[in-house]
């Protein structure tokens, strides 16, 4: 950073001319020649203008005029940064990762980041809310990189992104909240990158389920055919279909399943 920057607001209008929308409390000690009680004070004044928000403790993003009705800016502009910072592995996932592929609606101030544990506390204010949502076992396969104005974030594949719909069906709120998703992620899933991404640590309820919902609610046989490789020499338990449903229902022997519960697509 140029010696010649001795304040907050020239600091982060350099920030600006560089593309950058994020930076720390330590950045200003290290690079702004004032104590700390007086960039506080600075940080302050800017947060009442609306110039930057406080995302998390010491982490600050930056609010250029184009976004200041809004009082937020897209969280992919800085959620690389946020993650380096907080030293945590992620992808974006679920409702946000299929909005990037196409399959789901603008989730409005809501984002979805999946982390390795312990996950980050969600972060929130009025304008927009970060859920974090934790993988005890951390996937290897499936993360691309997204490119944006600022640089890369770490995204969930459509094929991981599937798995991981079902996986957290439950906390997603219901199949029938997430079947139109998969749906219009199954017309475009690679089934060699899905063979891929079902390398990761699922139980394999989650291959159960997928290849249901493949063969009998989304008519997709390529893509049923991927899961049933999968379990064909794993012999899985009988699990219900819906996780946290009745325990009674029709039983379908192909899968393994419980049947306790109608997903209709609106598709």
């Amino acid at each position: 950073m140029s010696e010649s920057i001795i304040n907050t607001a020239d600091y982060i209008r350099n920030l600006r001319t560089n593309g950058k929308y994020a930076f720390t409390i330590d950045d200003l000690v290290r690079d702004i020649p004032k104590p700390l009680k007086n960039i506080r004070k600075n940080l302050d004044n800017l947060r009442e203008k609306g110039d930057i928000i406080n995302v998390r403790r010491g982490f600050f993003a930056i609010i250029p005029d184009e976004y200041k009705n809004m009082g937020v800016i897209p969280v992919e502009f800085y959620i690389d940064v946020l993650m380096k910072y907080l030293c945590k592995n992620y992808y974006v996932g679920l409702y946000s990762a299929a909005m990037f592929h196409g399959a789901a609606h603008q989730q409005p101030q809501e984002f979805y980041i999946i982390s390795e544990k312990p996950r980050p506390k969600t972060t929130a204010n009025e304008n927009y809310l970060i859920n974090f949502i934790e993988k005890s076992n951390f996937p290897l396969f499936g993360i691309e990189k997204k490119k944006t104005d600022t640089g890369y974030f770490n995204i969930s594949s459509k094929e991981l992104t599937f798995l991981d719909l079902i996986y957290f069906e439950q906390t997603m709120g219901g199949f029938n909240r997430i079947v139109s998703i998969l749906e219009e992620l199954a017309e475009s899933i690679n089934l060699t990158k899905m063979k891929e991404a079902l390398k990761n640590d699922f139980p394999l309820s989650v291959f159960q389920r997928a290849g249901y919902i493949a063969e009998n609610v989304l008519d997709n046989t390529k893509l049923a055919t991927v899961f049933e490789n999968k379990l064909a020499k794993s012999n899985p338990r009988t699990k219900l279909l819906r996780t946290s449903g009745e325990k009674n229902g029709d039983k379908n022997v192909k899968w393994n399943l419980i049947i306790n519960t109608e997903i209709e697509s609106d598709l």
